[in-house]
This record gives structure tokens, C-alpha cells and sequence, in this order.
């Protein structure tokens, strides 16, 4: 990412909110022998049915067999083209963690991202014999890229409590998992200085340490933001450059005196600090300590990037518990990622969060967006 990048980095990524959705069908025939390979079978085999299966010769059935004991039960997920993923199902009797060993595990595997970065919220669960999921397992959203490509369900369920329900979850000795995800892609490389906010390097990372400087700096500034009988030294063309909602401001003022000077008493002065922060630099390091009132003010003075940053650190802590003040932040904000992750999640786990009061309170004052919900769900898309 180049500076010029940099200095259009406040592109509109909430307009870029096109969620979308795989799922995935997996049946594993034959589960009472899968994930173990005990000995070779001892058949002939071959075009003159003239070699032994044995250690060092294996038949087709027993290399098979091998394979997916060591690597899993592997399956892949249709996806969007630019991405491809897979699904590997394994028994870890072998994992070198004894608290690990005698359960399924499920391995989710992104590859070749290229620049990509993927935003997305998994469900894994057992289908029982008459079709309907058990032992669901909701994940919370995940961020992954070429660093992080994959995520790894140790724990899935038990061998023990799974063979104590084999006449409903391995019926005709099948186990059947089913898969679902909501997915976002974006383009890490575009996003870099939006979305890492600490790891930024080289050239890049000079310009905005030397934007630093010029933030603390007493010199050269020629308006201040008063918040309160506090004040921040800023530069103009910075706030119009950066801001449609400053710069007009800064244009509609009558005079020199009145165009120097930016009130802003709606925003603790530490939030409006690291506004300002991120005005100059892209990055905002406190965001997971004041995430609520930065998604506001992003949304306030149109700062589309600090208003991803935000989402991000909310998405990174969803759960039962908050998802419903989330949405309705997101529905207040105009924050479309956020509410798109946190309809998808209550979708999920509808059973749990439609039993809570801060539900009854969405139903109530946001009756839109339980159509919302409904169409996600009778949605394949």
C-alpha cells in the first residue's frame, strides 16, 4: 500500500458489505473404523491379485484408510473463486495432548488468499438421523488472511458421548457434520493501514510516525479543536482532506477567527483525541477501550476507516450476550458490517438470544430488522 492509498483510505468500506454465505454436507461412511489404522489387511491385491497387503505394501482400501487416519477426513467448501477452502474431520487418539485424544476435531483451511482478507462466522454441528442439528457449535467471527489461514476445532465432541448417541447421531453407521458460513472479502492490501493497526512497516510506517510528530508538534498548526477548556492543536488541511464533514465546516466558516477554532463538546476529549489520532496516522490504538463511542463519531464526522477499525474490535468480542446491544449501535451508527455479522449471528443462535430481554427490546423498537433475520434464514445465499 502507497502513500496515495493511504491518503484515500477513507473509502467507504460499510457501502462494501456484501456478506455472503457457504455451507457444507459431510458424511463419513463406516464411522466405527474411521481415523484408525491398526495393522494392513492381509489381502492380495493388484492386476494378478499376486501382492500381499502389508506394511510396506499397501492395498488401495488400507493406504486410504492410512491416509485419512493421519490427515483427516477432507472435504471442499465452494467459496468465492479468489479463495479455496477445505474441511478436514479427524479422530485425535494420537494428538501428542492427552486432554486432546478420543475426539472428533475439525479443521477449517483457508488457501490462496493473495491479498485477500476474510471476515467470517462459522457454525459446525451434527445432523441426527432425522436430519436436524445437535451439538452445535457456534464460532465467533474470525478474521483470517495469509497469516492466518485456518482455525482448528480441537474439542468437536466426545468419542465417548458420541457413541452413547450412536442410534441417533451414527445411524447406519454414518456421522454426518454440516457446515455453515458467513463470509466477507476485502482486499488486506487496500485496507492495510485501516485494518493492521500495529503492524505496519517500511516506508509506510516512517510517513505516519513523521504524521505523529507532526500531531504533538506546537509548530506550524493553524486551527485548534476545543473540547470543553481543553484544546488540540491540529492543521486544516489535514481535517478536510480527511474528513467531507470538516472540510465543509472549515469552508462555511464566516471568518478567519471562527474557521481556527472547532468545538466538539458531544465526545469525551480522550475520544476525540484518538480521532484526531487517526486522522494523522490511520491508526487507532485505543479502539478496543472506547469502541462504542469511536464507531459514533466516525459515524458523526464520515470517517468510513475508523469506523471499520471500530467494527472490527466489536466483531472481535460478539457473543450472546452483547450481539443484541451491538445490532442496535449498528442500526443507530449506520455501521452495515456490523449489523450484517450481528443479524447472521443471532440467526444462529436464535434459541438462545430470542429468550433474553434485550431481544424483546429489538423486536420492539427495530421491527425491520427482524425481516431482516427472516430472510437470512429462508436465504441460500
Amino acid at each position: 500500500m502507497d502513500l496515495s492509498t493511504l491518503a484515500n483510505s477513507n473509502i467507504d468500506f460499510q457501502n462494501k458489505n456484501n456478506v455472503k454465505r457457504t455451507s457444507l454436507m459431510c458424511t463419513i461412511e463406516k464411522f466405527d473404523s474411521f481415523g484408525r489404522f491398526r495393522r494392513p489387511c492381509g489381502r492380495y491385491f493388484g492386476f494378478r491379485a499376486n501382492n500381499r497387503c502389508s506394511s510396506d505394501d499397501l492395498c488401495d482400501n488400507c493406504r486410504q484408510v492410512k491416509l485419512i487416519a493421519e490427515n483427516g477426513h477432507n472435504s471442499n467448501i465452494e467459496m468465492d473463486l479468489k479463495v479455496k477452502c477445505s474441511l478436514s474431520i479427524s479422530i485425535s487418539p494420537n494428538s501428542p495432548s492427552a486432554m486432546n485424544r478420543d475426539y472428533v476435531s475439525l479443521l477449517l483451511q483457508f488457501k490462496e488468499f493473495g491479498h485477500l482478507k476474510i471476515i467470517a462466522l462459522c457454525k459446525f454441528s451434527i445432523l441426527n438421523k432425522n436430519g436436524n442439528e445437535e451439538y452445535k457449535s457456534v464460532v465467533g467471527v474470525e478474521k483470517f488472511d495469509a497469516n492466518k489461514n485456518s482455525y482448528y476445532l480441537q474439542k468437536f465432541i466426545n468419542m465417548n458421548e458420541l457413541l452413547q448417541k450412536q442410534k441417533i447421531l451414527l445411524a447406519d453407521n454414518k456421522l454426518t457434520v454440516f457446515f455453515e458460513m458467513f463470509y466477507l472479502l476485502s482486499d488486506a492490501e487496500y485496507t492495510y493501514a485501516v485494518l493492521e493497526r500495529s503492524r505496519i512497516e517500511g516506508p509506510l510506517n516512517m510517513f505516519l510516525n513523521d504524521m505523529s510528530k507532526m500531531l504533538y508538534s506546537s509548530k506550524f498548526y493553524d486551527c485548534i479543536i476545543k473540547v470543553g477548556n481543553s484544546e488540540i492543536n491540529v492543521h486544516k488541511c489535514i481535517l478536510a482532506t480527511r474528513s467531507k464533514v470538516f472540510r465543509l465546516m472549515l469552508e462555511n466558516k464566516l471568518t478567519e477567527h471562527e474557521s481556527n477554532i472547532i468545538e466538539m463538546n458531544d465526545f469525551r476529549l480522550d475520544v476525540v483525541k484518538e480521532m484526531v489520532n487517526y486522522l494523522y496516522t490511520g491508526r487507532s490504538p485505543k479502539i478496543d477501550k472506547m469502541a462504542f463511542e469511536m464507531l459514533e463519531i466516525a459515524e458523526t464526522y464520515k470517517l468510513a476507516g475508523l469506523k471499520m477499525i471500530a467494527t472490527e474490535s466489536l466483531l472481535n468480542i460478539l457473543n450472546l450476550e452483547n450481539v443484541c446491544d451491538y445490532l442496535e449501535k449498528s442500526e443507530i451508527c449506520s455501521a452495515e458490517i456490523l449489523k450484517e455479522f450481528c443479524l447472521r449471528y443471532i440467526y444462529l443462535n436464535a434459541d438462545e438470544i430470542i429468550k433474553s430481554e434485550k431481544w424483546s427490546k429489538i423486536v420492539n423498537l427495530y421491527p425491520l430488522l427482524l425481516d431482516r433475520i427472516f430472510k437470512i434464514a429462508v436465504s441460500k445465499k
